[in-house]
């Protein structure tokens, strides 16, 4: 009996050794857990300061946008980024560094649609531009000049490059700043229309559009101007003016008319 009580005694022991064990090897696991925790934290920490107080290398200025040639250059960009040796990010901590209102100053520009201002791993201010795409460009009575975006804004010319666009003129645009809004909507419809067809972009030059929004289509071939009244039932007038251009004005002579007019509708008279 004392030795059956005796291994029992053993066997309680060693069964507590055991259970001691895993307690010791899953607390010092729990350690190294606490241990790595600790110099995980202290390395992102370390890194985030090191990140943060890094110095501006250099200015990156990326320009995109869907014209031949760039309507802005990197070189006004970087005059509006870095105006004077205060106000330029160069050589400065990141920290301290204002990208919106660098993005801020690069807008400014009238050219510019869009600014977006972040560092890269490589210690680079990255600027990344784009810029406007004109549909059309206004030439008004008092000399000034304007490219008209998709949207109807103004936004001004550029002093590098000339894009070849629909020309607007007329004394509409003697007390219009913009071709915004529902009012101006069928001058944009129009100006789309033609754009996004080869043909008619190959052959109109130029809407001159009076007081009470009615316009006159100037061709690139014939001597004769087009009536087109008002920017409504743009499609309609086009069919007949295709019709008109494809059958009839080759065999009669592209000079042969000095008006066209599509004004009134199922009518198309020439003159």
């Amino acid at each position: 009996m004392s030795q059956k009580k005796e291994k029992i005694t053993i066997f309680t022991l060693k069964f507590m050794d055991i259970i001691a064990l895993k307690s010791l090897l899953k607390f010092k696991k729990w350690i190294w857990f606490a241990v790595l925790a600790c110099v995980s934290l202290s390395l992102v920490v370390f890194a985030e300061n090191i990140h943060r107080l890094q110095k501006c290398k250099k200015i990156n200025i990326v320009i995109e946008g869907n014209n031949e040639n760039r309507l802005i250059t990197p070189h006004e960009i970087y005059l509006l980024i870095a105006p004077n040796v205060v106000d330029s990010p160069e050589g400065k901590p990141f920290n301290r560094i204002n990208f919106k209102k660098i993005e801020d100053r690069v807008r400014a520009n009238r050219l510019v649609k869009n600014c977006q201002v972040h560092r890269d791993l490589s210690g680079e201010l990255a600027v990344d531009i784009e810029e406007y795409t004109p549909i059309a460009r206004i030439v008004s009575n008092n000399g000034s000049n304007d490219y008209v975006t998709d949207k109807g804004e103004l936004i001004g010319i550029s002093p590098h490059y000339t894009v070849r666009a629909l020309l607007l003129s007329g004394n509409y645009f003697e007390l219009t700043h913009s071709l915004k809004g529902e009012k101006n909507k069928p001058i944009l419809d129009l100006i789309n229309t033609i754009n996004e067809d080869n043909f008619w972009k190959a052959q109109i030059t130029q809407l001159i559009i009076e007081k009470d929004g009615g316009i006159t289509l100037v061709p690139e071939i014939g001597n004769h101007l087009i009536e087109f009244g008002m920017g409504i039932e743009i499609e309609a007038k086009f069919k007949k003016l295709k019709l008109l251009y494809k059958e009839i004005l080759p065999s009669k002579g592209w000079d042969k008319y000095k008006k066209i007019s599509v004004k009134y509708r199922n009518q198309i008279v020439c003159e």
